[in-house]
């Protein structure tokens, strides 16, 4: 800001006291409007700042221990995964093929079993011609008749069962093996470049990470610097002040001196103006002092916001490229993965649907198998229970009793047969389920997984550009501000000479009165009395003490508010 020449009293002429303030009415003007300027242009730097380092930490953020890592991961875990696929999928088609060779003999053994029930029949129609309807034999053989429909019923379940449980074997094992064909052509180069993808994505991530986390250090370092420059410019306000004190004092004074006895007014003009040079120097040294300080401390941001340049710079050159290249590797990377992905994501979901459909057949066939054994064990009953009758009938009971004991011989076949049945239900049951693929069951579709890393990562890249992209325009316009800044707060070439010009001149007129009496005692008790109520700062008070009139206060008492004030003044 452009300050008009203030004119320099010349401290050899005639005190004029109306010269003199109002070249310090004038100083105070300007400087309050210089340092008014500067605290709003510092304002809008720190607001600059603060942006930005939110901003970067957002990035961090972005690119920290969060979403970013576990993509990272999941690019890792995907490729772990398809680096075992072939072992996988080789154990699966172990698996696949034991299950096919295990469901053959159950077929053998369900026809035995149905073999069996139809000779039970035949049993059961042979008691009924041996007995001609004597003794009630005739209901035995319809009752064990009624429990083979049973058993025939439940049997024919478990073949139903079992081929609807290996009825997808044959297509899983062409999916398989197409699958192991495609293994062959991509594993291991895919997985390995999707795993170096991973660690350089890691990398990259760190850099970025690590650059924004420098740059955002610098930033609140400034932002700390430039806040404590903003509470630093109220030496600007202080110093208004304490001028227009002066010069409030100094119109009292002239307008007591045109209404005062000549003789009187020398020695109370003497002691006032000597108090006012007190005021004028202390102030002018305190601003002189301050706001070279301020100056000093203001041009001393200014490396700090070229480091964030450079720091930019740096990272820039580390990059040796735009993010574009390195996510369309990446890209790339997944798309490979993806066409892998595809048929084994197919072979999961048919071995999953397998594995999950098994409990529920297993369930079944258990209930179906405790069925055939109850069925059993109620034929076998019944066959005793024949035996016995017929021993009580005597030679009429003979032939009854052969065919008890055939019945018996059928119902021990058929009980070894079902538990030949139950263990191979239990084996193709243990096979399918380990079919499944626990890893498959948590990582999900890795396709669809490395897809939203994919994202994520993009999402990274973006915040990254985002969080960079006005720093350099950021830094350039902080560095304007401060360099503004620091020619408004640096006012020695527009106010010092004349300043100091007006404290000489009140020096060399200013006479202090030792033990004033009468008519200049209370004349300078009244001048005094209202030049110590004007004041707003401690250090006003202090040296007002200097030249109060014996026996008076030496300070006059502050208002609670004025006290609050001094202490953030000074």
């Amino acid at each position: 800001m452009y300050a008009a020449p203030i004119p320099e009293p010349n401290p050899e002429s005639e005190l004029s006291l109306a010269e003199i303030e109002a070249t310090i009415s004038q100083v105070a003007s300007k400087l309050d409007a210089r340092f008014v300027s500067a605290g709003e242009a510092l304002a809008q730097a720190y607001a600059i700042v603060e942006r930005l380092v939110s901003a970067l930490e957002g990035v961090t953020n972005a690119l920290g221990r969060d979403a970013a890592e576990a993509a990272v991961d999941n690019m890792r875990a995907t490729a772990d995964r398809l680096e075992r696929l072939p072992a996988v999928q080789a154990a699966r088609q172990a698996g696949l093929e034991s299950i096919a060779a295990g469901a053959r003999p159950l077929a053998h053994h369900i026809n035995q079993v149905k073999r069996t029930l139809d000779f039970l029949r035949i049993c059961g129609l042979n008691i009924k011609v041996a007995a001609a309807g004597r003794n009630g034999f005739a209901d035995f053989a319809d009752t064990m008749n009624v429990r083979l429909d049973v058993g025939e019923i439940e049997i024919g379940g478990i073949g139903s069962e079992i081929e609807r449980l290996t009825a997808s074997i044959p297509a899983l094992i062409e999916v398989d093996r197409q699958l192991a064909a495609e293994c062959v052509k991509v594993i291991p180069q895919v997985p390995r470049k999707l795993a170096e993808d991973a660690e350089a994505l890691q990398r990259h991530q760190a850099a970025d990470a690590a650059r924004a986390k420098r740059i955002a250090t610098v930033g609140r370092e400034i932002h700390t610097r430039v806040a404590t420059a903003i509470g630093a410019m109220q030496i600007g306000d202080i110093t208004r002040q304490r001028l227009e004190h002066v010069a409030s004092g100094i119109q009292a004074l002239i307008a007591w001196r045109d209404r005062a006895d000549p003789a009187t007014a020398i020695e109370v003009v003497g002691h006032m103006v000597a108090l006012f040079a007190a005021q004028a120097s202390d102030t002018i040294d305190a601003f002189h002092k301050e706001s070279q300080r301020l100056a000093e401390s203001l041009r001393g941001i200014a490396p700090s916001a070229a480091q964030l340049l450079e720091i930019k710079a740096e990272g820039d050159r580390q990059q040796s490229g735009d993010d574009s290249v390195f996510l369309g590797a990446l890209e790339k990377s997944v798309a490979d993965v993806a066409q892998v992905t595809a048929r084994l994501r197919d072979a999961d979901a048919k071995a999953q649907a397998l594995g999950g459909s098994t409990s529920d057949s297993a369930e079944r066939l258990a209930e179906r198998l405790r069925v055939v054994h109850r069925v059993n064990e109620d034929v076998h009953l019944m066959a005793w229970n024949t035996d016995l009758r017929c021993h009580r009938l005597g030679d009429e009971g003979k032939a009854l009793a052969m065919v008890a004991s055939e019945i018996r011989g059928f119902a021990t076949a058929l009980a070894t047969i079902s538990a030949e049945i139950r263990q191979s239900v239990e084996r193709l049951v243990s096979a399918v389920t380990a079919l499944r693929d626990p890893d498959a069951e948590q990582g999900g579709d890795a396709a669809e997984a490395l897809t939203e890393s994919l994202a994520c990562i993009r999402d990274g890249a973006q915040r990254m550009r985002e969080g960079m992209a006005g720093l350099s325009e950021d830094a350039a316009a902080v560095t304007r501000i401060l360099e503004t800044t620091t020619s408004n707060v640096d006012c020695e070439a527009a106010f010092g000479d004349a300043l100091r010009g007006v404290a000489l001149r009140l020096k060399l007129f200013g006479t202090p009165c030792n033990a004033p009496e009468g008519a200049v005692g209370a004349a300078l008790a009244e001048l005094l009395d209202g030049m110590a109520r004007s004041y707003t700062m401690a250090r006003e008070r202090e040296i007002h003490t200097r030249f109060a009139l014996p026996g008076t206060s030496a300070s006059p008492q502050a208002s609670m508010d004025d006290d609050e004030d001094d202490d953030g003044l000074f």
